[in-house]
């Protein structure tokens, strides 16, 4: 799930966001005394405001029996103390200079990563409940990077000198260490895979939920909800046979994104944006109409997309 839609949900659950950046999303200390006083301030505004439309209607009732009263007068000091109260609170934020309410709620910074792991949890979860819930094999997850361009195809390799390709074949087992990832040789020596993005510290290219079908492609484990590859080719080679599968093969590329990148999770549209960016291909095209060289430009700009940032391997 992208940034934004973290924070869209964010907001529509109360928090009040801050500002965000690459590595954390800011948000005000919902326990701040000081806003759950502002609150009270607004039900107690909304209270006046209900005493007051009471009392106009008694003061109708009473020019109605004959009471003399200016109209006028009367309407015009209403105004005047409505007025004042709502003055209030934006002429004491001038003077303080700023949200006199918030300035001494504390800012807190929530790791995106973190928030990423407990989402893929949730998923998994959600996965496992097939009576309510279709189950999703791939889903984006990786940072949506708007100045994505077509040089980022050439790189599909990290020319690693600890996991190359010779050495990531004997690797028969994986698994999660809280955010990192330990792979497991038949020998039993380990490595770990620490930092950088959750797409490389699985070896996932293109964020491939653990299901039957990652496992039949070759997935050895599954670490935050995600399926573990033994190596990088075999992981774009599942994104390969999903995009070739029953299920792909018959969309166009939009539609094919769309289900892989469904709107309710990812920023769908820019998803296509950057598909047609990184390939120069229509995503109006069947995926089965595409050549073997355009589908791995397909492939290539999902791995782009989902994010391939490159962390640390340690032996263990």
């Amino acid at each position: 799930m992208n940034t934004e839609t973290i924070v869209r949900l964010l907001k529509i659950s109360g928090f009040n966001v801050l500002s965000f950046d690459s590595a954390n999303i800011y948000i005000e200390d919902p326990s701040c005394i000081l806003r759950s006083f502002q609150t009270f301030i607004e039900y107690a505004w909304i209270f006046v405001a209900l005493v007051t439309a009471f009392m106009l209607f008694g003061w109708a009732i009473s020019m109605i029996r004959g009471a003399k009263n200016n109209i006028f007068i009367n309407l015009r000091n209403l105004i005047l103390i409505f007025a004042a109260l709502s003055l209030v609170d934006p002429i004491l934020n001038m003077i303080y200079g700023g949200d006199l309410f918030g300035r001494g709620c504390k800012k807190i910074a929530v790791p995106l990563n973190e928030v990423q792991e407990i989402l893929g949890v949730h998923q998994t979860k959600i996965s496992k409940q097939p009576e309510l819930y279709e189950e999703i094999e791939i889903s984006d997850s990786g940072p949506m990077n708007t100045d994505l361009t077509k040089e980022h195809l050439s790189s599909n390799t990290d020319n690693n000198p600890i996991l190359d390709n010779a050495t990531s074949k004997r690797f028969v087992n994986a698994i999660a260490s809280g955010k990192d990832v330990i792979y497991i040789t038949s020998d039993n020596h380990r490595l770990r895979r620490t930092g950088g993005s959750r797409a490389w510290r699985n070896t996932n290219p293109g964020n491939i939920r653990n299901s039957q079908f990652a496992s039949a492609n070759g997935a050895i484990g599954v670490a935050g909800g995600f399926a573990v590859f033994p190596d990088e080719s075999n992981g774009m080679n599942a994104i390969r046979q999903l995009l070739t599968s029953d299920s792909y093969r018959n969309l166009t590329v939009a539609k094919a994104i769309s289900k892989y990148a469904p709107p309710s999770e990812n920023n769908t549209s820019a998803y296509h944006k950057q598909i047609e960016n990184l390939t120069g291909l229509s995503i109006n095209r069947r995926i089965s109409d595409l050549s073997d060289a355009e589908l791995s430009k397909v492939v290539n700009a999902i791995r782009t997309i989902e994010g391939w940032n490159i962390g640390r391997e340690l032996p263990e």
